[in-house]
């Protein structure tokens, strides 16, 4: 589908997580600011659109970035997002590892009002906008930059959370104020979420948009709950050389849980 076909599935008030690959957009004759623009519009004055500015400031991580809201530039977020980071109007809340950008009505819930040092859990941006019904705009990629999912797996109560997806980086954040404490809630690995694009559109909470897929994510977040406690480590990926997924595999069946 092209932008315009899957910016009529976009609802005015929505409040919009949109990751995004911003190439079929440029292919098109897109900008990055015409993307965004079109969003807001049809969003309207009620609406609230939100994108991750990820920057992984953590303290001993191979970038070595000290973290700083207004300089830090986000980490493999694509051109969309890093655009809105400095867009006009827009406001970036202060995690130092997961940081959204966000304009309209719930800016200040989703920035300010968020914890800073919460991950992608409780007290996160992801919760707050899953509070106020948010829908996940995946633009041309696929559940494996689906942040909300990391959101789900903390939330099902999966004993194996408070292990990160890489130890050598260190379990706190850099910032330019010193060391910050994290919540030890540390999103991982998502190399295979993408086995449920399939799945969630059969369920019915997800609009199938050909290469995108606008997504209910109350109706998702409880639904991966549930997966989850039928299958503790139905998350994980299969790479036996996945730091994250291997010691978290061990938890659970040390544990006796698979």
């Amino acid at each position: 589908m092209s932008f315009s076909q899957v910016l009529e599935a976009v609802q005015e008030g929505m409040l919009l997580i949109c990751h995004a690959s911003f190439k079929k957009c440029k292919e098109e004759g897109l900008t990055p600011e015409e993307v965004i623009t079109a969003l807001q519009k049809k969003l309207g004055p009620e609406g609230t659109l939100m994108m991750p500015t990820f920057s992984y400031c953590y303290l001993n991580h191979p970038r070595h970035r000290v973290w700083d809201k207004d300089e830090t530039p986000g980490v493999l977020n694509g051109v969309l997002s890093e655009t809105f980071r400095t867009f006009p109007g827009t406001v970036r809340s202060n995690n130092p590892t997961y940081s959204v950008a966000v304009s309209g009505k719930y800016t200040e819930l989703l920035t300010t009002g968020s914890a800073d040092n919460a991950g992608l859990g409780h007290g996160s941006s992801y919760e707050n906008a899953l509070k106020k019904g948010a829908h996940i705009l995946l633009l041309n990629v696929s559940n494996n930059r689906n942040s909300m999912l990391h959101y789900a797996e903390i939330a099902s109560g999966v004993p194996y959370n408070d292990i990160p997806f890489r130890e050598a980086w260190g379990r706190n954040a850099l910032t330019k104020d010193g060391e910050m404490v994290l919540i030890p809630e540390y999103p991982a690995c998502s190399e295979e979420f993408s086995k449920f694009d399939a799945e969630f559109i059969s369920m019915g909470f997800a609009q199938d948009l050909g290469e995108s897929m606008l997504i209910n994510a109350t109706d998702m977040v409880k639904y991966i709950c549930g997966r989850i406690n039928v299958q503790k480590d139905v998350m994980l990926c299969s790479n036996e050389e996945c730091e994250c997924c291997r010691l978290r595999r061990e938890r659970l069946k040390n544990m006796g849980l698979i």
